[in-house]
């Protein structure tokens, strides 16, 4: 089960106002995902050499072994890379740029529920952001909010080589 919430979109279907950084749509986020489209101008992400990810870059270290790299940030288009990294406050304290050719639907991050005998119960959980894989026994009991990718075949690249300084 998805999580929802309304969001203000203009006459075209795309979404208006200021990002809120901190405060991930569902909807936008799980389309964004599916879809391979930027997080930022919601338009498609793919370059000529694949798609662009970011990362924090004290986010999980697996990228320096080369095992695949699970991610909740969509990609981002050449056009919005520098605009992403500008705008969002955790990525302009440091940020690692992923280019893949392949990636796809790993799991989800969400909320654990239980049935008991008052009704449904939010499970405590001691990593909120642990994502969990498709496939996984407890996921009929989960309140999805973001949608996870895999990426394989990546190298980390820097905006630099990507798209020049203006």
């Amino acid at each position: 089960m998805w999580a929802r919430c309304s969001q203000s979109l203009n006459a075209s279907g795309k979404p208006v106002g200021k990002p809120q950084w901190r405060l991930v749509n569902p909807t936008r986020q799980r389309r964004t995902m599916e879809e391979l489209r930027c997080q930022v101008g919601f338009c498609p992400a793919e370059t000529d050499r694949g798609y662009v990810f970011l990362a924090g870059s004290a986010e999980d270290p697996s990228h320096r072994s080369g095992e695949p790299v699970r991610t909740a940030q969509p990609p981002v288009c050449l056009e919005h890379l520098r605009p992403a990294v500008e705008l969002c406050p955790y990525l302009r304290k440091g940020h690692v740029a992923f280019l893949t050719r392949a990636t796809s639907v790993w799991g989800v991050i969400g909320s654990r529920y239980r049935l008991t005998a008052t009704g449904l119960e939010p499970l405590p959980s001691e990593d909120d952001d642990a994502p969990v894989a498709y496939g996984h026994p407890q996921l009929s009991w989960f309140l999805a909010s973001q949608l996870v990718r895999e990426l394989r075949d990546y190298e980390v690249v820097d905006l630099d080589d990507l798209v020049p300084a203006a």
